[in-house]
């Protein structure tokens, strides 16, 4: 009777260790894929304040519409769909990040949520900025909606253009700081 409780007592403790540890690897497997997603929103963002528009960012415009828009509605439709190109990205790894987020909620409750909140809080500001000089610049719009957006935009830190070479720029160094805090918070689910 003895070796038979001795014997559910080490299958227990048994079944209790491998449950830590598979739990373990699913926090840790969740843990690395969001940091991945973080670092990939983070170089979309990068991406999308980069000064340089090159050529193929550039779409051209079918022959027939091309012909009936001017020098500067092409360069609008150019710059607006470069934008928008930029955005897709940061698009599409938000959407990744936000299915990841649903599993962690699950897992560790909504904290995950307000640990994203600043980092999501900046990237709405870097579109809110993107919108306004795309309208800002659009030929088609009135003077005094173009207006309206250059004042929205002179109201607002200037964080369009990522500049900075050695130095990280205001912006930046707030995306850096949002994302260490994500960092602070996940690290201890690595080391499982």
């Amino acid at each position: 009777m003895l070796a038979a409780v001795v014997g559910a007592y080490v299958a227990l403790r048994g079944l209790s260790t491998w449950n830590r540890q598979l739990k373990g690897g699913v926090e840790y497997d969740l843990t690395r894929r969001i940091l991945k997603c973080t670092f990939r929103l983070r170089e979309a963002i990068k991406g999308v304040r980069n000064p340089v528009i090159w050529g193929n960012e550039m779409p051209s415009p079918r022959e027939n519409d091309a012909q009936r828009l001017t020098k500067e509605q092409l360069r609008h439709y150019g710059t607006a769909n470069a934008y928008q190109k930029r955005w897709d990205k940061v698009t599409d790894v938000r959407s990744d990040l936000q299915t990841e987020l649903l599993e962690a909620e699950v897992i560790w409750g909504r904290i995950i949520h307000e640990k994203f909140d600043p980092l999501f809080k900046l990237q709405n500001e870097l579109f809110s900025s993107v919108h306004a000089y795309v309208a800002a610049c659009n030929p088609d719009e009135s003077e005094q909606a173009r207006a309206a957006y250059q004042e929205i935009m002179q109201k607002r830190r200037d964080i369009l253009y990522d500049l900075s070479s050695e130095v990280q720029d205001e912006f930046s160094q707030d995306i850096s700081r949002a994302i260490e805090t994500i960092e602070l918070f996940l690290q201890p689910h690595l080391r499982k």
